[in-house]
């Protein structure tokens, strides 16, 4: 009688689950989440460095619209700009990483995951750098694109390689869910953050420069021919100031160009804030400019029309009167 004998094989453990359709929709849309993030939180803190610099915000309600159709752009757009950045450097990344691993033997470790996106940065970098050093910019661009891809390619490709691995298309839709809310969350708490800096002095603020008498005296410029020379005793001279200056100034009926001579003074706004008063016999009467630049760079500005607008006319100092 013939014994049959069977060995008892000893369980293998499964590996990672083959990503299907479902899987790598996943991946993209982890990606292009990931991507939108890091669009957002650099928009935030772009807008935060900003407010060092000479800013205006304009008031009012249609301002304040504005302000809101803005931010629905700004979102769309990160939106698009995630989802097609995904397909086209995130996707090709994890796989460059996954293909390569293997065709070379090794395990597809996170380090050689950060390799992939080496090579890759260091494409774009090359491919963008060399024909803008050749038709005379910079070399600078190589090493500036190579790291802002480098950086921005990591996070992403390291979040859409874990929903590669993952089990489930529930788990994998569910990470990008995760880094959604992640990034919302840091986006939201740089910003507020930041404001609070401001708000507290711990980040110093841009202000308007306190300029004294002596300060203003001197010739002041539009760079467009009109100037305004304002003297120590008092007395202004404007010589082809800007007409549409001049009109919002007198209220619609001034000459084509301002020239003439007046007086001026410091003065207060109604906010409170310091500003020229100056009066410029037919075509300016007791107008108020406001200070704006800094200490180092002073300007005077008139707001044209509404400030809603915020069109300027300005003035740069060229030269103090001897």
């Amino acid at each position: 009688m013939a014994h049959w004998t069977v060995e008892r094989q000893g369980a293998t453990p499964a590996g990672p689950e083959r990503v299907g359709g479902a899987g790598w929709t996943a991946a993209w849309l982890t990606g292009a989440v990931t991507l939108s993030a890091e669009g957002a939180l650099a928009l935030v803190v772009y807008f935060l460095a900003g407010l060092r610099d000479e800013h205006y915000f304009a008031a009012g309600v249609s301002a304040y619209v504005g302000y809101l159709l803005v931010a629905v752009v700004a979102v769309v757009m990160l939106g698009l700009a995630g989802l097609i950045g995904s397909a086209a450097a995130v996707l090709p990344v994890v796989q460059l990483s996954r293909w390569s691993a293997r065709r070379t033997g090794r395990a597809e470790t996170m380090r050689w995951c950060l390799a992939a996106c080496g090579a890759f940065a260091t494409a774009a970098a090359v491919c963008t750098g060399v024909p803008t050093a050749l038709l005379g910019g910079s070399w600078t661009v190589l090493p500036l694109v190579f790291l802002v891809a480098f950086l921005g390619l990591v996070p992403a490709v390291l979040c859409t390689r874990a929903v590669t691995v993952l089990r489930g298309t529930g788990g994998r839709f569910g990470l990008a869910a995760v880094v959604f809310v992640c990034g919302l969350t840091l986006s939201a708490v740089v910003f507020v953050g930041g404001l609070a800096a401001y708000g507290t002095g711990l980040i110093q603020g841009y202000e308007p420069p306190r300029l004294t008498d002596a300060q203003l005296v001197g010739t002041w410029t539009d760079d467009q021919g009109g100037t305004l020379t304002l003297r120590a005793d008092g007395t202004a001279v404007a010589n082809d100031l800007d007409v549409r200056a001049a009109e919002a100034a007198y209220g619609g009926d001034a000459p084509e160009q301002c020239s003439g001579s007046g007086s001026w003074a410091q003065g207060a706004s109604l906010s409170g804030t310091p500003q020229l008063d100056l009066s410029v016999s037919g075509c300016m009467g007791g107008s108020g400019w406001q200070f704006g630049g800094t200490e180092e760079q002073p300007t005077l500005y008139y707001w044209i029309g509404d400030p809603d607008s915020l069109d300027q006319y300005t003035l740069h100092r060229r030269s103090p009167v001897p």
